[in-house]
């Protein structure tokens, strides 16, 4: 067989190529590109025209150590007055499983008192204060042992399907506008959307790759690895508002909320949440008691409370203690080794000079990057002059016309075409010049002018 040294001299020169592409990717988004994190997720900045409708708001992922098969992510907003985030109200069935905990004496025994049930994470191996795994499980823990009226030991009771009941209930919900159209996100069989504030300036992105079903159901794969960042996860339709051109501050950040962890999570196949941490700490729970039956003694209806409820100096009737799973993000962190606290969102070289130069960094194993948008002072032009020619007259409809249905060229800039303010350019606005320039009509309103 001949020898084809040239493809031998193409392998190094398209290794050299990809890892080129990705220092670029790196570098694009400000990376540090000495290190690999397992999980990074992040906001990609972009710009916007004032009045611009239906812009996209791109969430990106790269991950190297697992297969994502859902995620949950809170996006806000810094500033109202730039844009909002697309959301319409909406009436919402949703589930509430209960589960009975007292019945009457008679045959069948008839349930007569019930809790709800909540997600709760529950160590599977290992004890206080050390857990090796754990699984989130829907219950409630149900006190085992009292010392006085605190509750010192419980036991998690599961939900059970079939045996407790679940109840089909309404609420109001503002759903957000997404597009999954080529993203990463893009064939997935649950996706909700919700914005929590009920103004548009933030949204809940719940979303799984795959939603068990009876057979023959098959399955949705979820996000393999590695990935790097080329594809948007998922985008967020938002609405710019109208701004006028003096505005000199015209960026508003995008942040991705981790704050509450209940908010925030990458969960593999299995369930396990990627770049989280777990551990048990102590929980403590305050009760009033509304009736007594003896003073101190029996109470007939416990009220749970705030512990800045709780009056002074006596304090609560009653306090459980218990011990839950405590999951945090596996972020980089600077920590202090005598107060065992840690700060977040700063550099490695920062840490040393933090709590008296005996700051210890931990290298987290999760990224998060926050983006923003720019609205941007739009270049000078005449409402209504499609063709540029500093005019408003019938060969503007000559052109829109040619653009929309012939295959011409666009207007510069677009929003010159779109006389009706509508957000949108078709034969209605050829209509709006026709009757502006001969039958007394309006003048061209465009957006931001």
């Amino acid at each position: 067989m001949p020898y084809r040294p040239i493809v031998s001299w193409l392998r190094p020169v398209f290794g050299v190529a990809i890892l080129l592409i990705l220092c670029s990717t790196g570098a694009l988004y400000g990376e540090d590109l000495s290190r690999y994190y397992d999980l990074e997720v992040f906001v990609g900045d972009t710009t916007g025209s004032p009045g611009e409708q239906n812009s996209k708001i791109s969430l990106y992922l790269k991950n190297y150590s697992d297969t994502v098969a859902g995620f949950n992510l809170w996006i806000q907003l810094s500033r109202p007055d730039i844009m909002e985030f697309q959301s319409t109200l909406d009436i919402i069935p949703y589930e509430v499983h209960y589960i009975y905990t007292e019945w009457d004496t008679s045959s069948p025994p008839i349930p007569t008192e019930s809790v709800v049930a909540s997600p709760t994470w529950v160590c599977t191996n290992g004890a206080f204060p050390t857990c090796v795994d754990s699984v989130n499980l829907l219950g409630y823990y149900h006190c085992d042992t009292y010392s006085g009226p605190d509750c010192i030991d419980s036991t998690f009771v599961e939900w059970i399907p079939g045996v407790d009941p679940v109840y089909i209930e309404l609420k109001e919900a503002y759903v957000g506008n997404i597009d999954t159209l080529e993203t990463l996100a893009q064939g997935w069989e649950y996706i909700t959307t919700r914005s929590l504030s009920e103004n548009g300036q933030d949204m809940l992105i719940t979303a799984f790759a795959d939603q068990a079903g009876p057979p023959p159901d098959t399955r949705t794969l979820g996000i393999g690895y590695p990935q790097y960042g080329a594809m948007p996860l998922i985008k967020i339709m938002g609405d710019i508002f109208p701004m006028d051109d003096t505005v000199s501050i015209r960026t508003a950040s995008i942040m991705i909320e981790a704050s509450i962890i209940d908010y925030f999570g990458f969960p593999d196949e299995e369930g396990n949440s990627i770049g989280v941490l777990s551990e048990e700490i102590e929980h403590f729970t305050h009760f009033m008691c509304e009736q007594w039956l003896i003073p101190d003694e029996i109470c007939m209806y416990w009220n749970r409370v705030m512990e800045t409820e709780c009056p002074q100096p006596e304090g609560c009737d009653s306090i459980g203690v218990d011990t839950i799973l405590h999951g945090y993000l596996d972020v980089d962190m600077c920590c202090d080794p005598v107060a065992d606290t840690c700060v977040t969102k700063l550099e490695e070289w920062q840490c040393a000079s933090l709590f008296d130069g005996t700051g210890v960094w931990h290298a987290g194993s999760l990224r998060i990057v926050n983006g923003s948008i720019t609205v941007e002072v739009p270049d000078p032009y005449i409402c209504g002059d499609a063709n540029s020619d500093l005019g408003v007259n019938i060969l503007d409809v000559v052109y829109i016309i040619n653009y929309k249905y012939k295959g011409g060229p666009a207007p510069v800039p677009l929003e010159s075409a779109d006389v009706n303010h509508t957000g949108d350019i078709n034969i209605l606005d050829v209509v709006y010049i026709i009757n502006y320039k001969y039958k007394g009509g309006p003048a061209p309103d465009c957006v931001g002018k």
